[in-house]
C-alpha cells in the first residue's frame, strides 16, 4: 500500500512540473474549445467559435472546467495567472491518475513484472504525452479518463471479479467528450460480449441502464446550453464524418499517419514497440489493445483531416508492446532504456519550452508593459485565426481582442470566389490594413502579428500613429506554417 501511495505520488508531482514546462502553444483546441467556452459561461467574456454557434461540440468539458473558474471566482481567487494554470494543473492531475491507471493495466496484461514495468517507462517517458497531458485539450481529457476506465475493463473475462459499470460510463463520457474515441470502445466492447456468458442480458441490463442516463443528461445539458433542443454527437458525426466537413481544417493522403503522424509522435518507442509485437508470444500481451489501435487508425485514415493529437489515446496502448523487447535485451536493457528516456526529454524541453512559444510569451509581455495603465486593453492580433490565446488566457487584463475571421461559409453568405478575412490579410497585409483595418484600429491600444507582415506594412502602421514598443519576440525555429515567423511584432497606439 505504501509503494502504491509512494508511485502515485511521483506520478502527481511529474505531472505537476509538466504544468510549469510545458509553456508552447500546441493547436487552437486547447484553448478555444475548451477554456475559452468555460470562461464565457462563467463570465460572459470569451469568443465562442464557429463550431459553437452550429452546435457540433457538447458543452461538458467547458462546463467541467467553467466549475473549477467559478470556484476560483467564489474564493476571490481569479487573477490571471490562476484563472490559466488551475484548470491545466486539473487536467495534469487528472493525467497524474491516469498514469497510475496505466501502471495497475501493465501489471495486469504483461506476463511478468519486469516486462509491465519496462512498458510503462516507455509510456511514461513519451515526449508526446508529456506534451499533451497539462493542456486544457478534449483530447488530454478523453485519453486520461480512457485510461482510468480500463481499470474496470474485464481483460481477464471471468476470472474477474470486479464492477465493469465504472469503465461503460466513463467510456460513455470519452465519446460525448471525444466522439472518435467510440471507435477504441467499439473494440472493447464486442470483445466483452463475446466473452459474456449472457449478452443480451449484459446489453440490457448493464449497458443501457449506465448509458442512457448520461446521454440524457448531457443531451439536456447541450440543448439549455445551446438554447435549442441538440445533439451534438450526432451532429459532429454528420458533419465531420457523413459530409466531410473536416476537410475544412486540411486534407492529408490515408497514409499520412503511418508515414508521418505516428513516427513523430512515437519517435524512438516505435522499434520497441514493433520488436514487442513481432517477437516471441512468451512476452507478448493481449492483442485486444493491438486490435483497439488498428481499427482506430483505419478508420482516421479514411478521414480526410488528420492530425497528431488525435493519436494521443493510443499511444499508451501501443506502449503495453514495448515491455517485452527491453526484457529480451537483458544486458543492454538499461542503456536502451536510458537512450529512449533522454531522446524523448530533449524533444519535450524543445517542442515545450522553445517551440511556437510566442502565442503564450507575447501576451504575457504586452500585459506587462500594459501594468500602470488604466482600463483594459483592447488588442488586434493580425495572425492566423485563432494562433494566441483568448479571454481565458488574458482574464481581466483584456477587454476586447480582435481576430481574424477565417469561418467556414457554410451560410454560403461569401461569393464563391472571396477569400475569408485571414486569407485576405495574408494575401496582401497594406490592401486589408487600407480596405478594412483603418476604419477600427482607433479602438485598440496594442497589435501584434509575426514580423514578415509588419516589415511589409511597416509605412502604413507609421503614418497612422503606431509604433514597435516592445523589443520583437521570440516563437519558434520550426514554422508549422508559411504565414508564421521566427518572431513577432508588438505595436502600440501613439499615447497609449
Amino acid at each position: 500500500m505504501r509503494t502504491t501511495l509512494r508511485l502515485l505520488a511521483k506520478l502527481v508531482v511529474f505531472r505537476c512540473i509538466s504544468v510549469y514546462l510545458v509553456a508552447s502553444w500546441f493547436v487552437p483546441d486547447e484553448v478555444y474549445q475548451s477554456a475559452e467556452v468555460a470562461h464565457h459561461l462563467v463570465y460572459g467574456t470569451g469568443h465562442l467559435s464557429w463550431e459553437w454557434r452550429h452546435s457540433l461540440r457538447s458543452f461538458f468539458h467547458p462546463a467541467l472546467i467553467a466549475v473549477i473558474i467559478k470556484f476560483l471566482d467564489i474564493l476571490s481567487l481569479s487573477s490571471q495567472p490562476l484563472i490559466y494554470h488551475i484548470p491545466r494543473l486539473a487536467h495534469a492531475l487528472l493525467f497524474a491518475l491516469a498514469d497510475f491507471s496505466f501502471y495497475k493495466i501493465c501489471l495486469r496484461l504483461c506476463k511478468t513484472k519486469g516486462i509491465a514495468e519496462n512498458s510503462f517507462v516507455t509510456y511514461l517517458s513519451s515526449w508526446f504525452v508529456f506534451y499533451c497531458a497539462p493542456r486544457t485539450l478534449s483530447n488530454s481529457l478523453e485519453t486520461s479518463l480512457t485510461l482510468i476506465a480500463l481499470n474496470w475493463f474485464p481483460f481477464e473475462t471471468k476470472n474477474f471479479k470486479g464492477p465493469t459499470w465504472p469503465y461503460i460510463a466513463l467510456g460513455v463520457l470519452t465519446i460525448i467528450i471525444r466522439p472518435t474515441v467510440a471507435l477504441i470502445w467499439l473494440v472493447f466492447g464486442v470483445y466483452h460480449l463475446y466473452h459474456s456468458p449472457t449478452p443480451v442480458r449484459l446489453i440490457f441490463q448493464l449497458v443501457l441502464p449506465v448509458t442512457l442516463p448520461i446521454l440524457i443528461v448531457t443531451t439536456l445539458i447541450d440543448s439549455w446550453a445551446y438554447g435549442t433542443p441538440t445533439i451534438p454527437l450526432w451532429n459532429f458525426l454528420q458533419f465531420n464524418v457523413v459530409q466531410g466537413g473536416s476537410a475544412l481544417f486540411g486534407v492529408h493522403p490515408w497514409y499520412w499517419y503511418i508515414v508521418s503522424g505516428i513516427p513523430a509522435v512515437l519517435t524512438v518507442q516505435m522499434i520497441p514497440i514493433i520488436v514487442g509485437l513481432l517477437g516471441p508470444n512468451i512476452f507478448r500481451p493481449s492483442l485486444l489493445p493491438f486490435f483497439a489501435t488498428i481499427t482506430y487508425i483505419i478508420v482516421h485514415s479514411l478521414l480526410p483531416h488528420k492530425e497528431q493529437r488525435f493519436l494521443l489515446p493510443i499511444i499508451p496502448l501501443l506502449c503495453i508492446y514495448a515491455g517485452g523487447a527491453f526484457q529480451n535485451l537483458k544486458k543492454w536493457r538499461g542503456s536502451a532504456m536510458a537512450v529512449m528516456i533522454a531522446i524523448n526529454i530533449g524533444i519535450a524541453l524543445f517542442t515545450s519550452r522553445y517551440h511556437q512559444v510566442g502565442p503564450f510569451t507575447a501576451p504575457r509581455r504586452i500585459m506587462e508593459e500594459w501594468r500602470g495603465h488604466h482600463g483594459k486593453l483592447s488588442v488586434a492580433a493580425l495572425m492566423p485565426c485563432y494562433s494566441i490565446p483568448g479571454h481565458a488566457f488574458w482574464h481581466d487584463h483584456l477587454d476586447n481582442l480582435r481576430l481574424l475571421d477565417c469561418s467556414p461559409d457554410l451560410e454560403q453568405l461569401r461569393g464563391p470566389t472571396e477569400l475569408d478575412e485571414s486569407d485576405q490579410f495574408h494575401g496582401n497585409a497594406t490592401k486589408w490594413l487600407i480596405e478594412t483595418f483603418s476604419l477600427e484600429h482607433h479602438k485598440y491600444q496594442r497589435v501584434l502579428m509575426y514580423e514578415k507582415y509588419y516589415e511589409t506594412s511597416r509605412r502604413w502602421f507609421e503614418s497612422n500613429g503606431w509604433y514597435q514598443c516592445i523589443e520583437k519576440i521570440w516563437h519558434s525555429i520550426a514554422l508549422t506554417s508559411s504565414r508564421e515567423d521566427n518572431y513577432m511584432i508588438v505595436l502600440c497606439r501613439n499615447g497609449y
